[in-house]
């Protein structure tokens, strides 16, 4: 009896694998959102048009509308699913504005419309000619 136990636990631990197994389960990729954009102006108010592809739980998204650093409008929108949003924003006059649209303070899309206002590039020093050319 006690060659056929030793006998048992030889093989057996010999398969133990084959019920064991070697790799672990899969698990599914977590769902991201998917969205686009655009902004299109139309007589003193700016569309801003959003196509969610994918939005895998109900939740709030929040639209942060800005003149340069001034936030001028700020909203949310209850989504429960992939669709179309569009709001209407107001459009002052000429300038550089974005549109931010967040969820759970996390930024998802960023928007611009016009021409950036930036700092005029640094005046370069006078430069030698390099030898050999002639001016």
């Amino acid at each position: 009896m006690r060659r056929f136990l030793l006998l048992a636990l030889l093989l057996l631990s010999g398969c133990r694998y084959t019920f064991w197994p070697l790799l672990p389960a899969e698990e599914s990729y977590p769902q991201r959102v998917s969205i686009s954009g655009r902004l299109v102006e139309e007589d003193g108010w700016v569309i801003a048009e959003l196509r969610l592809r994918r939005w895998p739980e109900p939740d709030y998204l929040e639209l942060r509308w800005y003149r340069g650093d001034e936030l001028l409008k700020a909203d949310s929108v209850w989504v429960e699913g992939p669709g179309t949003v569009s709001r209407r924003l107001p459009h002052p006059g000429d300038g550089f504005y974005r549109l931010l649209v967040l969820t759970g303070d996390r930024p998802l899309l960023q928007l611009d419309l016009g021409e950036p206002s930036l700092p005029p590039p640094p005046s370069s020093p006078d430069r030698e000619p390099a030898a050999g050319s002639e001016n």
